[in-house]
């Protein structure tokens, strides 16, 4: 009974940055993308060691489409190799871009499309 708790298996999803001024694949508004990190890892007495299945997602801050990177291609966005931002290969996971809600860039919020302001934080939308 004692070892119950000292070990398992956690998902991590970890924010590494936004990218600026690219046409959204979904919509097709110009918009950032949220560059995250997604992963399973094996941990034993709360300390992480050894991880799997990485995969990166790019999120769409104007509609909330999210798109899977190739992992090469995640790994130089994550190291900041912004030279590839014209081919990259982009599968999309989840299509937001019909529904009437929009997510806030500055809070992340959901917000009905017909505001022009947050009601949460305040912050212009478009």
């Amino acid at each position: 009974m004692f070892f119950i708790g000292i070990m398992g298996i956690a998902n991590k999803e970890k924010k590494l940055r936004v990218i600026p001024n690219l046409i959204c694949k979904a919509c097709g508004k110009l918009t950032s993308y949220r560059l995250v990190k997604t992963y399973k890892y094996f941990q034993l007495f709360f300390i992480p060691i050894f991880k799997w299945d990485e995969k990166y997602m790019l999120i769409s801050e104007c509609c909330g489409s999210v798109f899977q990177l190739d992992k090469v291609q995640g790994e130089d966005l994550e190291h900041g190799k912004d030279s590839i931002l014209n081919n990259l290969n982009m599968t999309i996971v989840e299509d937001n871009s019909c529904k009437t809600n929009i997510l806030c860039y500055n809070c992340g919020k959901s917000v009905e499309a017909r505001f022009e302001f947050c009601p949460h934080c305040g912050n212009k939308l478009r």
